[in-house]
């Protein structure tokens, strides 16, 4: 095994936060901790507006972010403790509320963005028969 390096003077590259409104978080793409384990040290996590981010289209994020050497003499460590799903049963892996049978459950933001999607729609021209629930809310 090789020496770790300090990782003074050293940053990552830049991420993306990408929000989920029907789980009301923001996910990253995900993170190898291969090249991370190659230092020693302490990291702060910088964020910052996404100054590309043009209301999700092009699947561009809305905030981005990365993590750049710290120095410090009294440092937040992170504990790493195991996903309980168990602490509430009606939100899955995802952070999506279900019932006990599965079923998708929405937020009220959710259903006030469908509304206003909708209200859009028939403003463009479209009628009753021209639109289906999965055009407004996400079924998964």
């Amino acid at each position: 095994m090789s020496k770790m390096e300090v990782i003074d003077g050293k940053q990552t590259t830049w991420g993306g936060l990408w929000w989920h409104p029907e789980s009301m978080c923001f996910t990253s793409k995900v993170i190898g901790l291969s090249e991370l384990r190659k230092f020693k040290g302490h990291v702060r996590v910088i964020v910052k507006k996404n100054r590309f981010y043009n209301n999700g289209e092009n699947n561009k994020p809305n905030y981005v972010f990365l993590l750049r050497d710290a120095k410090s003499d009294d440092p937040m460590k992170l504990e790493i403790e195991d996903m309980d799903l168990q602490k509430n049963p009606y939100i899955d892996e995802d952070g999506v509320y279900r019932t006990e049978d599965g079923e998708r459950l929405y937020t009220e933001e959710d259903v006030q963005r469908a509304i206003n999607r909708a209200v859009e729609d028939g403003h463009c021209g479209y009628y009753s028969g021209d639109v289906i629930v999965s055009d407004y809310l996400p079924t998964y």
